[in-house]
């Protein structure tokens, strides 16, 4: 069996287990069960496959047509500069939250050490962004989860980037006027929509998804915690659902410069707030 013939079942087979993108998943599969660039697989296509080959890479897209997340079965993935690790210990990070860093890191130019919390860290993806595109930024972060702070700091290791990490709930942890932003990606989905995620998004871990009735209890929670955490003048950013705009802007009663931005679909995803200065 040639490499070719792979490719076309494989694809097949995906296609009739319902995968979006079953074309690209199979490329990927294929180049990481052998080791290669995806563009490898188009320019090899004739290479005959032996049966540990073929048993490998079988495997691969067997666990992708049982919704395996592509993600899990590489164990890497790309963020922004990074390449982290990925795992079922923590929220698959997604491109749209890579905006996030940029709302970050567009309010820290030019403050000298700005201090950066990151609530619910997760793989890290969002912190350590920060971190290597900020290097004199004082980053720290936390999250309930001794599972996500574990991840977090193994690919803190394997990239060489370091910040203090605290087991915490929210941003229960911080000194009231310390912070310069608070940064969260938190749970915002209503526990009545959890079942009917897409079953890769099931694969996350549901303490990172699962936002209370209406999926606003934590960053209800979040909102008045940085009215204390945050320094006059501080900011407060953080990612929520398409259709949570208008009620995290009402959440913020008190602080200035209120807005919600889009992400590059033109879909509500981010709060911004910053808190008075003191006057």
């Amino acid at each position: 069996m040639t490499l070719g013939e792979i490719l076309r079942r494989s694809e097949e087979f995906l296609a009739r287990k319902g995968i979006e993108n079953a074309k690209g998943d199979t490329r990927r599969l294929l180049a990481h069960g052998l080791g290669v660039a995806p563009l490898q697989i188009l320019l090899q296509m004739d290479r005959p496959m032996t049966e540990d080959e073929v048993s490998c890479l079988r495997a691969l897209v067997a666990r992708r047509g049982q919704n395996e997340p592509l993600q899990h079965i590489l164990g890497t993935w790309a963020f922004r500069y990074l390449e982290l690790f990925v795992d079922g210990r923590a929220l698959i990070p997604r491109p749209e939250t890579e905006m996030l860093v940029d709302l970050v890191l567009e309010r820290i130019k030019g403050l000298e050490a700005p201090r950066v919390h990151e609530v619910g860290v997760g793989s890290g993806c969002i912190g350590l962004s920060i971190k290597r595109e900020f290097p004199d930024c004082d980053m720290t972060g936390s999250d309930i989860s001794s599972d996500a702070l574990d991840l977090c700091r193994k690919n803190a290791q394997s990239l060489g980037i370091w910040f203090p990490l605290t087991q915490a709930s929210l941003a229960e942890s911080l000194e009231p006027g310390s912070l310069d932003v608070l940064v969260s990606n938190p749970p915002y989905i209503a526990t009545r929509e959890l079942a009917g995620l897409s079953p890769e998004v099931q694969h996350d871990p549901m303490l990172a998804l699962d936002g209370g009735p209406d999926g606003l209890d934590l960053i209800r929670i979040l909102v008045e915690q940085a009215r204390t955490v945050l320094k006059p003048g501080g900011w407060l950013l953080m990612e929520h659902g398409w259709d949570q705009g208008p009620s995290t802007r009402r959440l913020c009663e008190g602080f200035e410069e209120v807005a919600t931005v889009k992400d590059l679909e033109g879909q509500d995803r981010f709060l911004t707030a910053r808190k008075p200065l003191a006057t």
